[in-house]
């Protein structure tokens, strides 16, 4: 599986009228070196401010 598949689609028809933020897609081989990833994306929507 690439990117989040079909989690978009599978959340927004599991939760109608829920406003989605943006996804981060965090492969299982690549989760020791995700941090930085994470802080960032973290950032941008607005969660991580320092």
């Amino acid at each position: 599986m690439s990117g989040l598949g079909n989690t978009e689609r599978d959340y927004a028809a599991a939760c109608p009228g829920a406003k989605l933020g943006e996804g981060l897609a965090v492969r299982g081989e690549e989760v020791a070196g995700a941090e930085p990833a994470v802080e960032a994306w973290l950032r941008r929507i607005g969660l991580l401010t320092r």
